[in-house]
This record gives C-alpha cells, structure tokens and sequence, in this order.
C-alpha cells in the first residue's frame, strides 16, 4: 500500500467506521481483543489502542480530568467488573448447591 493511498485511507471516514466497529465488538465483551483483531485481520495493539481511546472519551469526554484521575476511574471500573464477576459467580454457586439440596432424598 503506497504512503499516499494509505494517509488518504487513513483519513476517511471509513477508518472511523471500521475502527467504531471494532471497539463495538470488543465492547459485546464476549472475545477479547487479541481475538477480535486476529478476526478482522489487524494488528491486536492497534485495536488495544482504539480500544483504550475509547474508553478514555467515555470517561472524560471534555479531557478536563487529569491523568492520575482518569487513572482512578479505569482502576474503580476494573475493580467494579471484577466484583460483578464474583458476585455472579455465587449466585451460580448458591443456586447450584440449592438444587443439589433439593434433589438430595436423604440416602447416601
């Protein structure tokens, strides 16, 4: 691909297309990222790195919040999906071994 073409390309809107259907797909939350750029045929840290900006615009849309903020705010959200994770995880668990009690009859 000559320089030219790819600035041109690179500058379209339909760049921005692709890349917004990329950050969607990452965001269904059900492939990484690794594989959903090994899917589209691109390089996993130039989706890493839409991925990011992405996030970034979502948590300070006007840039007015400094590093170490926005810093905070991605750590909170890691830890509020890691929670959510567990909690789901015990709910499971809980209704797992619910059922298990149920369908004991008593012998063993």
């Amino acid at each position: 691909m000559t320089q030219c073409f790819r600035t041109v390309f690179l500058n379209s809107g339909l760049d921005r297309q692709i890349r917004a259907a990329a950050v969607a797909r990452v965001a269904e939350g059900d492939k990484s990222i690794v594989k959903v750029a090994a899917a589209l045929g691109i390089n996993h840290r130039t989706l890493w790195t839409w991925v990011n900006a992405a996030r970034l615009k979502t948590i300070d849309p006007a840039g007015e919040l400094t590093p170490q903020a926005r810093k905070r705010i991605r750590d909170l959200e890691k830890e509020n999906a890691l929670l959510r994770r567990d909690l789901d995880f015990e709910k499971k668990a809980k209704a797992f071994f619910l059922e298990l009690d149920q369908n004991d009859n008593g012998s063993k």
